[in-house]
């Protein structure tokens, strides 16, 4: 007995269409999708995406700031020309306060014709130490005005780690970012034992200097005292020497 060949249906035909056309979508999506934990902000024509070049991020590795900025929808690739009049800056902390440790850094193109990400601009710095940051920027595009500020966070982009926390093996030795505090503690406790010796070794100069004085008041009272004694011992010896002289007129008198 022939059996007849089966032919998909309409419906199973347009669910295979449609399975098609939405794994389509989703691998463009995840193509031109920016870095995952960044933040969008709009700024008239302008988009800025904000974050970390290289997530999740780690103090003492090389990192950057990273912009994707797009104009009325599409990735702005014209920007090379007008990058000097907005500047990046970055902050350790959750605020970008001048009271921080800040940095400022011009931004570059990170692209090319046929390499990286159109509109994809950086600032390349290393963060050095784990915790919050925060990006700004600030000038213009343009005759559009600049001011964004984007704080690290869960609904923004993530902390700097702790490199410790991530390796394997465990690594014993401290990190760059332990050793440069445990430097910047031992020069503090340092500078405090230099100012100390110092002052006590203006006291002692001080003292010195008393004692100097001192004792030049009292070799300039002994020689004083020499001479007030010289000039009595000198009245002393010149007073009997006339006696003579007045007995010896005496007599001749008698």
């Amino acid at each position: 007995m022939r059996r007849r060949p089966i032919h998909p249906t309409m419906p199973a035909r347009l669910v295979r269409v449609a399975f098609i056309l939405g794994a389509a979508v989703l691998l463009a999506a995840l193509a031109a999708a920016p870095a995952s934990a960044h933040a969008e902000k709009q700024v008239g024509r302008y988009t800025f995406v904000v974050g970390f070049g290289d997530e999740p991020a780690y103090a003492g590795q090389p990192n950057s700031l990273q912009v994707l900025i797009s104009r009325d929808g599409k990735p702005a690739t014209d920007l090379a020309g007008k990058l000097d009049g907005l500047m990046a800056h970055a902050f350790y902390g959750r605020k970008a306060s001048p009271r921080f440790e800040n940095v400022m850094m011009p931004l570059e193109p990170r692209f090319g014709d046929d390499w990286g990400t159109p509109g994809d601009y950086r600032s390349f710095f290393v963060p050095t130490q784990a915790g919050a940051y925060t990006f700004a920027l600030k000038g213009k595009l343009g005759d559009q005005k600049v001011d964004v500020v984007v704080p690290s966070g869960p609904e923004t982009f993530g902390d700097v780690n702790d490199p410790a926390r991530a390796a394997f093996p465990a690594v014993k030795d401290p990190t760059t970012a332990q050793l440069a505090q445990r430097l910047d503690r031992e020069t503090t406790r340092l500078n405090g034992t230099v100012a100390a010796a110092t002052a006590a070794q203006r006291a002692a100069e001080d003292r010195v200097d008393q004692a100097r004085l001192l004792a030049l008041g009292g070799l300039l009272v002994g020689v004083v005292g020499l001479v007030v004694g010289a000039l009595a011992w000198g009245r002393r010896t010149a007073a009997p020497a006339a006696r003579p002289d007045a007995v010896l007129t005496g007599a001749g008198k008698v």
